[in-house]
């Protein structure tokens, strides 16, 4: 489409994209180039390689659990790890934190 959307719409049923490869590319300027995938239940990725790479943020998420897990190795590198638990909601640490706590628990 040159101008406007394409709506792809089963209302009730399965959209099955194969092929060889598929590649999903958003050019936009200025705050559009977006690709958001929204799930009401799971959203899953299965591969032999999963590569993440951004160039300012990267963060994830969840008001449940998070688990990192690897079977063989796990490697962190930054130039400064952070870390900070719950316990300073009630008592700042000698380090700080408090203020990212609350930061990270905004209704």
């Amino acid at each position: 489409a040159k101008n406007g959307n394409i709506d792809i719409i089963a209302t009730n049923g399965k959209i099955r994209l194969q092929a060889d490869s598929i590649e999903m590319v958003a050019c936009g300027a200025g705050d559009e180039g977006n690709v958001q995938i929204v799930a009401t239940e799971t959203a899953s990725m299965y591969a032999t390689k999963v590569i993440i790479n951004s160039k300012v943020n990267t963060k994830l998420m969840s008001s449940g659990i998070t688990e990192v897990i690897a079977n063989s190795c796990l490697k962190m590198y930054g130039s400064i790890i952070s870390g900070v638990s719950d316990a300073v909601a009630v008592k700042d640490s000698k380090v700080g934190g408090q203020r990212y706590n609350q930061q990270q628990n905004v209704a």
